[in-house]
């Protein structure tokens, strides 16, 4: 079996998730016998490996619908209608994201790596902070302010276990202090003997921080999520700083190819290994490890999820200007039309008719017609996923593969993660674009953006304030490039950005007379679009722009310790 960046970690070892305690419980001793272990490079290299199974991916075979990564946004919903978006969350006793097992685990490994000084000790050290740091950005994104708790704690740490939520800032300086410990211990890609996390993925996910909360404090200067006033151009810089060092260290590059199939074939494989632009991803194997290793992206697809109308309207044509400009937009009343002389990762991200849906194990080919929009299978807008969507049966099983492969980070996110922070500065200049939103254009054979050309498009998003054309452009890009891999919320959310879907609802595909001879009982709106959610929130997302932005702390951890404060408006 191939070795892979995101490692298995097996059960013959030790598990790392089976305790439910708080972090504010003591260290896990129950799991380690501490006087046999911490004394050879493989114990670190052990202990540190399961700290990958913490990272998320598809669901498990066997649990049903596989709902994608995007969904619950502006341009991707799932067929049940999901809380946070609709601002109908409630205030959890206990659970809620407010969990800090997989911190407690590192905290300990840090607390022991130093035992060990040989071997590969630096490496597997520069892991256990970068988990941390993962680990600590996760819950930044959902509560905010936090207590910062750096070491395994036991029963006498009253300080810490009774200690107040430190100011968002201060967590980001927090989880950037643990990143460049990790960047300094971590070897690069071709010094490892196997694939691991390494220096330029610790790099990539520093800028990925930074951009976060220096966009959070800016575009939440003014309300009760920033911070003292804060612009936020700091941070904004050290993404700019480190994502110009993971694209000058040419040790990752873009994948080219076929501009007609090579976006669309990066994200339906099984093994990435060979792939240049792949940093950091995930292996599923169900015939070798079980259905906890197989996925239902493929098996139940579409997985009840659609594109909605405005993500569709969002590609440019392939003369590089807007729809609603260009002379080449075909209009969409019907999904063939859609995607003629657009950029052609709108073909490689939707099924439109012609597209192949299946081969079977004897190679029978079966062509997409239109969508299923009932039954299991539903999708809700009518404009399905083709990306992730590998037709070719397994022959071992006779079934759609599970063993599409999830990507957590590719080179694609340093390129846009560059350009934002460089427009964002103000500093933005033609060869910034060049070097970044221009090589992913001329990956699929798109136009160059020219800064001192940009066409001024009457249905750029309106985000409630001033954004320049060169940054509506590279939001534009953004979101093109990364739809349906998971950015897309975290995007809203720094960006302050509840205009573009509070109030409103999300449109499907226009609702033509082939849909309706197959399903006739569908809502649709007044100008004749798929209204999926029309009778279930007629007044759109209730979305609370004074209090969703952050999740609630659970109200037993309030009772437990007074000082965690609430977050606004719950």
């Amino acid at each position: 079996m191939k070795k892979i960046i995101y490692l298995i970690f097996v059960a013959a070892g030790m598990s790392l998730s089976s305790c439910n305690k708080d972090i504010l419980d003591k260290a896990p001793l129950d799991q380690i016998s501490e006087p046999e272990f911490w004394k050879t490079d493989n114990d670190l290299k052990l202990y540190v490996t399961g700290l990958y199974n913490t990272f998320g991916g598809w669901a498990s075979y066997g649990t049903g619908a596989a709902s994608l990564p995007d969904n619950g946004t502006d341009i991707s919903i799932f067929a049940e209608i999901p809380t946070r978006i609709n601002g109908t969350g409630t205030i959890p006793a206990t659970g809620g994201g407010w969990v800090w097992t997989n911190i407690r685990n590192a905290n300990y490994f840090l607390a022991n790596v130093g035992k060990v000084k040989t071997g590969s000790y630096k490496q597997y050290k520069g892991e256990g902070y970068f988990f941390r740091a993962s680990f600590y950005f996760s819950l930044l994104k959902s509560f905010g302010a936090l207590p910062i708790i750096d070491r395994p704690l036991n029963n006498n740490d009253v300080d810490f276990l009774y200690a107040e939520r430190q100011p968002r800032n201060k967590i980001a300086d927090f989880i950037i202090a643990d990143l460049d410990s990790a960047i300094a211990n971590l070897s690069l890609k071709a010094q490892l003997a196997e694939p691991r996390i390494n220096k330029d993925v610790a790099l990539l996910f520093k800028a990925r921080v930074c951009l976060f909360e220096g966009t959070w404090e800016k575009y939440h200067k003014n309300d009760v999520f920033g911070v003292n006033g804060a612009d936020g151009s700091a941070y904004i810089q050290k993404a700019a700083d480190a994502a110009k060092l993971v694209i000058d260290g040419t040790r990752y590059t873009l994948k080219t190819g076929d501009i007609t199939k090579v976006y669309y074939e990066m994200f339906n494989q099984s093994d990435l290994t060979s792939n240049p632009e792949i940093m950091f991803w995930k292996q599923y194997n169900i015939s070798t490890f079980g259905n906890a290793y197989g996925n239902d992206v493929n098996a139940t697809w579409p997985n009840k999820t659609g594109f909605t109308n405005e993500m569709i309207g969002s590609y440019l044509c392939s003369d590089g200007l807007p729809i609603s400009i260009s002379p080449l937009y075909k209009g969409d009343a019907n999904l063939t039309n859609v995607i003629i002389n657009r950029d052609p990762r709108l073909k490689q991200s939707v099924m439109t008719p012609g597209d192949i849906q299946s081969v079977n194990v004897s190679g029978a080919v079966v062509n997409f017609t239109i969508p299923t929009l009932t039954g299991i299978n539903l999708c809700p807008t009518a404009y399905e996923y083709k990306k992730f969507r590998q037709p070719q049966y397994d022959a071992a099983t006779g079934l759609p593969t599970r063993n599409t492969a999830f990507i957590h980070m590719r080179f694609a996110e340093a390129l846009l993660t560059y350009a934002e922070a460089k427009a964002e500065l103000g500093s933005i200049t033609q060869g910034d674009i060049d070097l970044s939103i221009n090589k992913l254009r001329s990956r699929v054979g798109m136009p160059n953006l020219v800064i001192s050309n940009i066409t001024v498009d009457p249905n750029w998003p309106d985000y409630g304030y001033s954004v320049s054309p060169v940054l509506q452009e590279i939001r534009r890009e953004r979101k093109v490039e990364f739809f349906g891999e998971g950015y897309r919320w975290d995007d809203l959310m720094r960006w302050n950005a509840h205009k573009l879907f509070i109030g409103k609802r999300p449109q499907g595909a226009f609702y033509t007379a082939e849909f309706k001879a197959k399903n006739k009982t569908l809502t649709f709106d007044a100008l004749g679009y798929l209204d999926p959610y029309q009778k279930s929130i007629p007044n759109g997302y209730g979305f609370n722009p004074a209090r969703d932005y952050l999740l609630p702390i659970p109200t037993n951890e309030i009772t437990l310790n007074p000082k965690l404060t609430q977050n606004p408006g719950w």
